[in-house]
């Protein structure tokens, strides 16, 4: 009877230890790399019991959001300079953040019969009536897709035919309901849904290194860190790899 009571005090101890260990943490995450996110947090849901809250919006939007004190642990925003500026300001909990990921930019279609041969060809066609991109003040692959059409001396479509997304996840969403034919989108959202693109050189736009930062909210907060640094494991690398990003060696 001693040794059956033991055992369940114990037991009790555990799952009494285990409910004040569980931590909640809230990332805060660029647009492009929703996707990947929700499947790299199930995995830390399920392999730390902690619990995660994923809030989505445009880099730029989420910038402005924890400049403005927004109750973020974790910032994964679509470009390094914006953590950089989060550092700077005081409000990384420490160092300047790092590179998670790698991104892409494709022009995606929904049929392959909108696609004419080559980046040029297909933006050039007679019956296109419009093309979407993201906003190039507020969304990294935005500013990607503007240095792409400069590069190609195409910058004057903007004007003609663009309709601009507030973000990448928006520009997605106007190629995909048929608000525009064709699209400049990440290409982890293209191989998420499916459909037709093509790629795009990468010398006709600066890398899209993408940086996440531990924020000062996050201070104490173990469930943070411990996700923060989950980011930089072989389960997430594998995700984001499968998800089409480039990870660093």
């Amino acid at each position: 009877m001693r040794l059956l009571k033991t055992g369940i005090l114990a037991l009790f101890a555990g799952l009494f230890s285990g409910a004040v260990l569980a931590g909640e943490v809230t990332v805060a995450v660029a647009s492009n790399f929703l996707p990947a996110m929700q499947e790299i947090g199930a995995q830390f849901r399920q392999e730390s019991g902690h619990t995660l809250r994923i809030v989505n919006g445009s880099t730029g939007t989420l910038f402005a959001q924890i400049s403005k004190g927004a109750p973020y642990d974790v910032f994964l925003s679509a470009d390094t300079a914006r953590v950089t500026m989060l550092a700077k300001a005081g409000k990384l909990l420490e160092g300047e953040g790092k590179p998670y990921a790698l991104g892409s930019l494709v022009l995606y279609a929904r049929d392959k019969g909108v696609l004419a041969d080559g980046i040029q060809a297909s933006l050039l066609r007679d019956d296109l009536r419009h093309f979407a991109m993201a906003d190039p003040e507020t969304a990294p692959y935005g500013l990607a897709a503007s240095q792409v059409l400069e590069t190609l001396e195409l910058d004057v479509l903007v004007m003609q035919k663009a309709v601009i997304g507030a973000n990448i996840g928006q520009t997605f969403g106007f190629v995909k309901t048929g608000n525009a034919e064709l699209g400049f989108v990440a290409l982890s959202q293209a191989m998420a849904v499916g459909g037709e693109w093509l790629d795009i050189p990468p010398d006709t736009y600066a890398p899209i290194v993408q940086g996440a930062g531990l924020l000062i909210h996050a201070k104490g907060n173990d469930a943070a860190r411990e996700f923060y640094d989950y980011l930089s494991g072989d389960a997430a690398r594998a995700v984001l790899v499968k998800s089409g990003y480039g990870v660093s060696e």
